[in-house]
């Protein structure tokens, strides 16, 4: 599945900021022009999203997208820069030590003042409650303390991308409510209280949820009354909603094979970006064969991305790097030569001792090379693409069993409970992560780190010293320029040791009910679901 594993977002632009780092004012965002306002307008979903606390949603893409709706955070990622939404000023001159005065006259939705001692206590919070898809990895910080309404965060080293990957992410959380909270994964609905544009009155996990406009917002008016969000699984009855204005904006991508005829359509529009989200082949690297990076690149080498991207995307996407980083990312990575190959697949599997059996499929080391390759069942591009790279395997001797399953059994499988300790139980699986991931040098190297401290996201279970080097050094320099260094060294590695073959990334495009509601806006990361589209910003 797309999992959208937290909204982390980093870019390789200087992060101290020029202007903060001088302790200039800077102005809250701008949403860039203003939109036809809405009474009402409804929002599909493709599955729950729980209660929408930041440790109960499912998915950072759209899940963690609602509960910045309801919680803001110290600041905020628009465009490449990251501006003070909470904080009115980020302040440092080392990227160590990170001194945020917070905009006065902010209250919670029950009429409770923000005070800094709750950023202190969310800081805090974090640090003791760092479990599941949803924990933010506040370790960095090695203390912070308030005084009057100054939140001053020191850092245990250097992080330039402190403020994106943490500070963009991490929503405060009232501690009048939150103090009380033992268990996290079970914090209901009544504790989803934050002093965002909207607040949520009402959620159902059959019928979807609620929002309604915090008229008191203090960092602008909301643009919508009322945003109901409903919970439609299958695709195809998403979008027939859509056709006939049932719901008024679709969280998923635009098939391609739809795009054409929804921009035909009468009061349909279609906002495109950049989608940096991933799709990948991954590998179980603790499953033989699956161990020897010789196997995973010969395997790798069979597979004609670019036919991927003409014939599951219609065109609509951009080939996988094989060092795993989008080419338009900001973190500057080297585009790696393209790895498809089908005669080298079959010298390299031969040079294996790999040798077709009978039946055409080769065998290693005494057993068949036939695998079962997990798919999502309701993303139609991950479907047609797991076939296709079964007829590619096939080619060169490779026998996959294509085996669909929905979200809920196919994370079981790939990351229980998102949680890399325990384990994985899979050969190979269609899997990606969202576009924050591919836009922080620091969550990069969670994919790939041995220590799951490091590596909460390495669900291909990778172990690798040369790597570990790579990403301790990357984790550790002070500058960006520094960062970005590694951070190209690491993509030589990865493509290197196969743990994955990127895919593709599909082309942004999400389709909306321009009668009912125009004011969607592009967000790199976000998409079009952001306070952006729905709340016009004080100058």
């Amino acid at each position: 599945m797309i999992r959208q594993s937290r909204t982390f977002i980093a870019t390789a632009a200087t992060l101290c900021l020029a202007l903060a780092a001088c302790g200039t004012d800077v102005e809250p965002p701008q949403s860039g022009k203003t939109a036809t306002a809405a009474k009402s307008i409804t929002i599909a979903i493709s599955s729950d999203e729980g209660t929408l606390t930041p440790f109960t949603n499912q998915t950072g893409y759209p899940g963690n997208n609602l509960v910045k709706l309801i919680f803001d955070t110290l600041v905020i990622v628009q465009g490449d820069g990251v501006t003070p939404l909470l904080a009115k000023q980020i302040q440092t001159t080392d990227n160590k030590v990170f001194t945020l005065p917070l905009r006065s006259g902010i209250t919670w939705h029950d009429g409770k003042p923000l005070t800094a001692e709750d950023v202190v206590f969310s800081v805090e919070f974090y640090k003791k409650n760092m479990e599941g898809d949803s924990s933010i990895d506040v370790r960095p910080v090695d203390s912070v303390t308030a005084e009057g309404d100054t939140v001053t965060l020191t850092l245990k080293a250097p992080d330039p991308e402190f403020p994106r990957r943490i500070l963009a992410d991490m929503a405060i959380l009232p501690q009048h409510l939150w103090s009380s909270v033992e268990k996290v994964s079970e914090a209901g609905a009544d504790k989803a209280i934050g002093t965002g544009p909207y607040k949520l009155t009402r959620y159902d996990n059959a019928r979807g949820y609620t929002f309604t406009a915090n008229t008191s917002y203090a960092m602008g008016k909301p643009k919508v009354d009322t945003v109901k969000v409903v919970v439609i699984p299958e695709e195809s009855t998403q979008f027939a909603a859509l056709r006939t204005g049932e719901v008024h904006l679709s969280t998923r991508i635009v098939p391609p094979q739809q795009l054409q005829a929804l921009e035909r359509q009468p009061n349909i529009g279609v906002v495109k970006g950049t989608e940096f989200a991933s799709t990948l082949l991954a590998f179980n690297t603790t499953r033989t064969p699956f161990d020897k990076p010789e196997v995973r690149r010969a395997l790798a080498k069979a597979i004609d991305v670019a036919d991927l991207v003409k014939t599951a995307l219609l065109g609509q996407g951009t080939p996988g790097n094989p060092g795993f980083i989008h080419a338009d990312s900001p973190i500057k990575p080297d585009q790696l030569p393209p790895l498809y190959d089908v005669e080298a697949a079959k010298r390299e599997l031969d040079a294996l001792g790999a040798k077709p059996g009978a039946d055409g499929i080769r065998v290693l080391d005494g057993k068949p090379m036939s695998y079962e390759l997990l798919v999502q069942s309701t993303s139609t591009d991950r479907l047609r693409s797991a076939e296709l790279i079964r007829d590619m395997l096939k080619a060169v001797g490779v026998a996959v069993k294509v085996t669909s399953l929905d979200s809920d059994s196919l994370d079981a499988k790939v990351w229980p409970d998102y949680d890399v300790r325990k384990g994985r139980n899979y050969d190979m699986s269609m899997w990606g992560w969202s576009a924050p991931v591919m836009l922080s040098s620091g969550t990069i190297a969670q994919l790939v780190a041995s220590d799951p401290d490091d590596g909460s996201l390495n669900i291909i279970g990778l172990k690798n010293e040369q790597i570990d080097t790579t990403v301790k050094t990357l984790t550790s320099a002070p500058t960006m320029e520094a960062r970005t260094t590694a951070a190209k060294q690491l993509q030589t590695q990865i493509a290197e040791q196969m743990p994955f073959l990127t895919l593709y990334y599909r082309n942004g495009a999400y389709a909306f009910r321009k009668d009912a509601y125009n004011g969607w806006t592009w967000q790199n990361g976000s998409a079009v679901l952001s306070k952006f589209s729905l709340v016009e910003f004080k100058p």
